[in-house]
């Protein structure tokens, strides 16, 4: 009887060893797998998330461009406004429909809308408070320029502000300076337009001088600014601001940016986004505004009235959803 019983709590020994034995290895495999990020939707913070996973990982970041818009099967047909744009193009952003298009994928100079492109890259390879020094050819643009002098460091969210509300060269210039140089921003700018499905967008620069290879088109101009405005809150944020200040700090002086979007005064709704002019391009704009929950946006390359035709243009999109019901 003894024996049995020696016998048998030796068996319970060993069954409880092997469960022990069992749990170790279990807590030893779950521990060695790597916790997944947080879903972050399509929203990248650089300043959350760890910077060369996410410069890694870039190019599936963007949608394919080919698939960001699509014709709306179910708008009436109406007369379209007069505009003095070559190209224009009126999207659904809720509904990522097009509801009016005019020589849509006809190639254009862009213009200052390169911007966008340089600030989703810069995005892209940088958090927003990184500090970037203003090298000595800022101070060698053509205006328009905040007026950064030489060896001031400014952090990137400030160069943003810089760039896309005044459209200051300067501030372009050092943005790309401090993110890799010209020639390695016009790269990831290229790179952006070819993971985006931009098949007719080459850049030339960071800031939107006119070149035989900086062109673009209303389509994919429109694919770009909803890339930019919809993965980047902080850009969205931006363009929708009608002025900010920099305050003075003791490695730079105070500026004022104050958007070239004259929307953003004057159309109930507007959402910003950017303005563009050159000799070649003539006036282009990206626009964008809100009403009843349904956001639109308007693009218009060579325009004589950029902000007259944007706006008449904004009313007949708004106008056709409202036929549509």
């Amino acid at each position: 009887m003894q024996a049995l019983r020696f016998r048998r709590g030796a068996e319970l020994l060993l069954v409880l060893l092997a469960a022990i034995a069992g749990v170790l290895v279990l807590t030893r495999i779950l521990s060695s797998v790597e916790a997944p990020l947080p879903d972050m939707g399509r929203v990248v913070n650089l300043l959350d998330r760890d910077i060369e996973r996410v410069q890694a990982n870039a190019p599936t970041l963007a949608r394919t461009g080919n698939a960001a818009f699509i014709d709306d099967p179910f708008i009436q047909p109406l007369e379209a406004p007069p505009i003095t744009a070559a190209s224009a193009m009126v999207v659904d952003l809720s509904q990522r429909t097009i509801l009016y298009g005019r020589d849509t994928h006809v190639p254009h100079a862009p213009a200052s809308l390169a911007k966008l492109a340089t600030a989703v890259v810069a995005l892209e390879q940088a958090p927003a408070d990184l500090r970037i020094q203003v090298p000595p050819e800022a101070a060698e643009q053509p205006p328009n320029v905040l007026g950064l002098r030489p060896g001031e460091v400014l952090t990137l969210q400030d160069l943003l502000f810089a760039m896309l509300l005044p459209s200051a060269n300067d501030a372009a210039v050092t943005v790309a300076d401090g993110i890799g140089g010209e020639a390695y921003t016009v790269a990831q700018m290229n790179d952006l337009a070819r993971r985006l499905g931009l098949g007719n967008t080459t850049f030339a620069n960071p800031v939107g001088f006119d070149s035989p290879d900086h062109r673009s088109t209303a389509f994919e101009m429109a694919v770009l600014a909803a890339d930019a405005i919809e993965r980047f809150p902080l850009i969205a944020r931006i363009v929708s601001t009608r002025s900010y200040v920099i305050p003075a700090r003791p490695n730079h002086g105070a500026y004022t940016a104050t958007s070239l979007n004259g929307l953003l005064w004057s159309y109930d709704g507007a959402l910003g986004v950017k303005t563009g002019r050159t000799k070649d391009a003539g006036g282009n704009i990206i626009a964008a505004a809100e009403r009843d929950g349904r956001r639109l946006m308007v693009v218009l390359l060579g325009s004589s009235q950029r902000e007259r035709d944007a706006a008449v243009l904004l009313d007949f999109g708004f106008q056709l959803l409202n036929a549509q019901g």
